[in-house]
């Protein structure tokens, strides 16, 4: 496992955490339960209640999840500092998705109310990770449109394919 110093060394160096003091880093650390995943054993599974953020130290992450009309999709993480998890910081919603390692991992996990101390003490850290979450929720909210997009937007496909669906499936 990486010390403190090391720790603090990888967050300085990320753009969401490289401008903070090193005392902010520090306090942030302090928060966080530094863990070790080994390969294919899950930070958290779909269906699982979500209270905690995740932020890679350093190792391979994979994070899946379904998505209509595409089926599933993934998206991994290997760069140190990533974050995973951000609106679990802020509502205790179940997880849509799994979350496993690709390799043994290391992530600092930071859980709700501790994420909820650091706001309400106006820490930076707690500000700089709602940003993060804001712009993770953009982007989310732009991907909702375009699969809408996809699948409404072109309103005489999408009849023909309901109509296919419809006709084979009374045949059943």
């Amino acid at each position: 496992m990486k010390t403190t110093d090391e720790l603090i060394e990888i967050l300085g160096g990320t753009s969401l955490f490289g401008q903070l003091a090193e005392d902010d880093l520090r306090d942030l650390l302090e928060r966080c339960r530094h863990r070790t995943h080994i390969s294919g054993e899950a930070l958290w599974a779909a269906g699982e209640p979500g209270d905690a953020a995740y932020i890679l130290v350093e190792g391979r992450l994979e994070t899946t999840w379904r998505v209509q009309p595409d089926g599933q999709r993934s998206r991994q993480a290997a760069r140190s500092g990533a974050m995973l998890g951000l609106a679990y910081l802020v509502h205790d919603w179940s997880h849509e998705s799994s979350a496993y390692p690709l390799e043994k991992s290391e992530v600092l996990e930071l859980r709700r109310t501790d994420f909820q101390e650091l706001f309400e003490q106006g820490h930076p850290a707690a500000y700089r990770l709602t940003d993060a979450l804001a712009d993770e929720l953009v982007d989310e909210v732009r991907d909702a449109n375009r699969r809408m997009h996809e699948v409404f937007g072109h309103p005489a496909d999408t009849l023909r394919t309901l109509r296919r669906r419809a006709r084979s499936s009374e045949r059943r």
